[in-house]
């Protein structure tokens, strides 16, 4: 996935995906342990008042007695049993110990096992439960009255709020002309009849009221409102919502940090090389486009910095090649003028085109190596038999090569790679004809294959190269031996051209020690492109 924005697009669709798991994950979380908490806060008060029932029976027969009233009032099983039957975790003796409701939920069965110790006893109050009904809620109302009917009605407000710290709901006693009903709820209060009031009033959450009438007094008792179970209430959808956004700009953040941090080292980079210094190089990693972008960049700035330095060396060399030839010339012009012989004047002309042709050919030279260092050349790869090349080549240098032979080896003899003939041809010329400079008496051209590819050697038996100097000869201008190569009319160019033509067909040239005891001038050359076409420096 080589594409940033594919890589910065998936990168966030995944973090939003992660981010809404975690969150419907901590909402589920919350809302359970909400439910939990809801569930024994609106429990706590009525197995209080059981509790204190129990406590008010003074024998055992009392207490079942009781326990049967509850059952008949909460349509559930209600009773008493050890600590030691119930098989209490250290966690819910805990609850237990600070007077709190211990539920033990079932979800798969759809029920709960509620259990509430009976103060400074080791017994507990246990009651299955499947729902919440009208009933229980009637139920808790019965049980606060009947908890008030054992004070003075002048102390009943006071034990409302002393009540009030084990209900989570509120609990008062209103007059009756103070509570709204319809006709059908005061009848039913008429009647002595516990009546349940649905407000769906508000707007975020409903709630419901308790209406049991007091005795004869005239009064009602009000409890509530007892608000309904909000699963997604909107404090905790803010708060979720808030810390979903939160992690989406950190998501986000974290994934166009490293993106930004990249594109401004390639800024850095590109304001470097605009001020002129050449020596700039971004430091990006990576295949995208960005990491391509970076490569090209650094690849530019080495070319540039390659031929800059070419040319600088290109100056320094014309300047001291052209300075001879031009001397001569300039004191073969001035002797002219003073020769009077015939003979001498001619032969002192054919000097001067020597010397003219000797600089025709350095320009030369120097125009062909400007040329191919401007860039990789539009190069049509073609199929070449190499042994034929060789065998041409050596018929062409029959006139010049002396008293020195050539000879071509081959095995096998049918060796063809793909390349651009011409320039196979001026690499194969430039070896000889260098070879031919310092050969004794033979120079060979050996042609063999190694693997994929096609393995040229050039021989002589001349002084060789040494080692430490092998690299060098490559380089423009190359002289090993001045005055030798002086005298065998090279420009340290021939070399230089060869490495940029085998550099272009993806091969490779070394220098080692001949069989003959001269120099070795390995070439070793693919024999296939693979269909590879070079056009202006790039490779498609």
């Amino acid at each position: 996935m080589n594409s940033i924005f594919l890589r910065l697009y998936g990168g966030l669709l995944l973090a939003l995906c992660f981010i809404g798991a975690i969150t419907y994950a901590a909402v589920e979380l919350v809302n359970h342990y909400r439910s939990d908490i809801y569930r024994e806060r609106m429990a706590r008060g009525t197995f209080y008042l059981m509790a204190e029932g129990y406590q008010r029976q003074t024998g055992d027969e009392e207490r079942d007695r009781w326990s049967q009233v509850l059952s008949r009032l909460f349509s559930a099983d209600i009773k008493l049993e050890t600590g030691e039957a119930l098989k209490l975790t250290y966690r819910e003796n805990l609850h237990l110990d600070e007077g709190l409701v211990v539920m033990r939920l079932n979800d798969d069965e759809g029920y709960a096992d509620i259990i509430y110790q009976l103060p400074g006893e080791d017994e507990y109050i246990t009651t299955r439960m499947t729902r919440v009904s009208e009933q229980q809620a009637r139920a808790t109302a019965v049980l606060i009255l009947n908890h008030l009917a054992h004070f003075p009605q002048e102390q009943w407000q006071q034990r409302l709020q002393d009540l009030q710290s084990h209900f989570g709901y509120p609990m008062t006693i209103e007059p009756r002309s103070a509570i709204t009903l319809d006709a059908e709820q005061r009848q039913r209060l008429n009647r002595r009849e516990v009546v349940i009031a649905l407000d769906d009033s508000a707007r975020i959450n409903s709630s419901i009221r308790i209406y049991a009438p007091v005795a004869d007094t005239g009064k009602v008792l009000v409890v509530g409102p007892l608000s309904l179970f909000d699963q997604f209430p909107i404090e905790l959808l803010l708060v979720a919502g808030a810390l979903s956004l939160m992690a989406v700009a950190l998501a986000t953040y974290l994934q166009v940090r490293p993106l930004q941090n990249r594109l401004r080292q390639l800024d850095r980079a590109v304001s470097q090389l605009g001020s002129g210094d050449l020596t700039a190089y971004a430091n990006i990693e990576g295949s995208d486009a960005i990491g391509q972008v970076a490569a090209t960049f650094n690849g530019m700035t080495s070319h540039i910095r390659r031929l800059i330095e070419s040319q600088r060396e290109m100056t320094r060399a014309v300047s001291h090649e052209l300075r001879t030839p031009v001397a001569r010339l300039r004191f073969g012009l001035e002797m002219l003028a003073d020769i009077e012989s015939g003979e001498q004047r001619r032969e002192k002309l054919n000097a001067l085109d020597h010397d003219i042709e000797q600089l025709d050919q350095l320009i030369d030279e120097i125009l062909t190596y400007a040329r191919l260092e401007q860039g990789t050349p539009n190069i049509e790869f073609k199929p070449v038999a190499v042994v034929e090349l060789c065998e041409q080549l050596q018929q062409e240098l029959e006139p010049i090569r002396g008293e020195i032979a050539i000879a071509v080896e081959a095995d096998p003899s049918d060796l063809q790679l793909d390349g651009e003939e011409r320039y196979l041809h001026r690499i194969l010329q430039n070896l000889v004809t260098n070879a031919l400079r310092y050969a004794r008496s033979q120079v060979v051209m050996r042609i063999s294959e190694q693997d994929d590819a096609v393995v040229v050697d050039v021989d002589d038996d001349g002084p060789g190269i040494p080692e430490h100097e092998r690299e060098r000869v490559f380089k423009p201008f190359a002289r090993l031996d001045k005055s030798r190569h002086r005298a065998s009319g090279g420009y340290g160019l021939g070399l230089s051209i060869v490495k940029r033509i085998v550099d272009w067909h993806g091969g490779a040239i070394v220098v080692a020690e001949s069989p003959q005891g001269g120099a070795r001038f390995r070439v070793i050359l693919p024999r296939e492109q693979k269909g590879q076409h070079v056009l202006g420096g790039r490779i498609t």
